[in-house]
């Protein structure tokens, strides 16, 4: 049986910032992982992400969102 479990990726630009999101995610008891990913963008130097099954995708953005920690970018994977 075919897993259905797609990840998503909230990008958040620094390495610090990723960490960040992933200790409050921890918090929340959902599970993250700390990603270097590629972007279109003209930006300068390495962005970074936390990536995480799209089904708590509603409650990571609440959990960031009340971290006060900013997303560049959400993307499917």
């Amino acid at each position: 049986m075919k897993e259905m479990s797609h990840n998503c990726v909230a990008v958040v630009g620094s390495m610090t910032y990723a960490l960040k999101a992933q200790q409050v995610l921890a918090q929340a008891a959902i599970p993250s992982t700390v990603i270097k990913t590629e972007t279109a963008s003209s930006h300068r130097g390495c962005v970074y992400g936390v990536r995480f099954y799209c089904a708590q995708e509603n409650n990571v953005r609440t959990v960031l969102s009340t971290a006060r920690i900013q997303v560049k970018q959400w993307k499917n994977e």
